[in-house]
């Protein structure tokens, strides 16, 4: 039954959304699977397959529903497939170890009014700032995710050494239980697991890590094997408008489209219902890139710093 009504609200929200009718150009055999995460950020992935908007730009696309950036990064590296959407970290990490990834568009920012990830400790932890976590154990999807960095350089930034803290990898749906049970003192949750935790009482947030990388930056991304984009320029065009289009949707749309993230995700629809939503957009400017690159060096995470425009494709639609 709730599949079926986000079904239907999916429907009426397309037929009356004021989405101009994308022309229907000729079907390319060229299988494009798209990997995305179980998290807000790929709501726009999946309002466009759902919403029929690669088949009307002439794609055959097949999304792939995978748990997490560094099982997509290393599934497009495998070859299985042709096109990643996540953090942007792990990206940067893998370039910089000499796998041949390029970026070719943004899907996610962080700015001041979308703060769509926080850290959280039990509701009765003493942990109130920062400054409290000296020594603690973290939960992390993994060790060198964006959420570690970012937290290395938001307790950085209270005069706590980070040296000192403590991660096991844990997926985001095992964190509350984990809290409960005293493995873990606190995570960095994203959405929307975080409005899910909220909702339910069990944790409150004591801060905002991302804020340490940069006050705005680019998130997430999207991206893919060089040698493919170079051999695929056409369509990868066309993805990245149909992108463009559904993140302009999404973003005005948040409400309709919740249904398809509770059931892509399996979340609760009342949970998601409160979700924190990340900026969405297409587009990618270097300096918004670049932060993340920087703090990812100072912390460990790739050997040096280096020019965002090294990982930006030049096919990007740019600021």
């Amino acid at each position: 039954m709730t599949r079926c009504f986000g079904v239907l609200v999916l429907a009426l929200a397309v037929v009356l959304s004021g989405v101009p009718a994308t022309r229907v150009v000729a079907q390319s055999n060229e299988l494009i699977r798209v990997g995305a995460g179980p998290d807000d950020p790929s709501t726009p992935v999946i309002y466009a397959d759902q919403a029929g908007l690669f088949k009307r730009a002439g794609l055959n696309v097949q999304v792939v529903k995978l748990a997490g950036a560094a099982v997509i990064a290393a599934a497009l590296a495998g070859g299985s497939l042709e096109i990643g959407k996540a953090s942007s970290l792990p990206v940067i990490t893998a370039y910089a170890k000499g796998l041949p990834f390029t970026v070719i568009g943004s899907i996610a920012l962080w700015t001041p009014d979308h703060h769509d990830e926080a850290m959280v400790v039990p509701a009765n932890s003493p942990i109130k700032s920062a400054s409290d976590f000296a020594g603690k154990t973290l939960a992390a999807i993994s060790v060198s995710d964006i959420g570690s960095i970012a937290t290395y350089a938001w307790v950085d930034q209270h005069g706590v050494d980070w040296h000192t803290l403590k991660f096991l990898e844990i997926p985001a749906s095992a964190v509350v239980p984990a809290l409960g049970d005293g493995r873990i003192d606190g995570d960095h949750l994203y959405e929307p697991y975080l409005s899910a935790a909220l909702a339910a009482g069990k944790v409150r947030i004591v801060g905002y890590p991302f804020d340490a990388i940069a006050r705005q930056f680019t998130e997430v991304v999207l991206f893919a094997n060089t040698g493919w984009v170079k051999e695929h320029g056409e369509l990868v065009a066309r993805f990245l408008r149909v992108m463009r289009e559904a993140s302009s949707y999404v973003g005005t749309h948040e409400t309709e489209v919740l249904p398809l993230i509770a059931q892509f995700t399996g979340a609760d629809a009342t949970a998601v219902a409160s979700m924190r939503h990340a900026a969405r957009s297409v587009v990618i400017n270097p300096s918004e890139l670049q932060p993340v690159i920087d703090v990812a060096a100072k912390y460990g995470a790739i050997p040096k710093s280096f020019p965002a425009q090294e990982i930006i494709c030049s096919c990007a639609l740019r600021r």
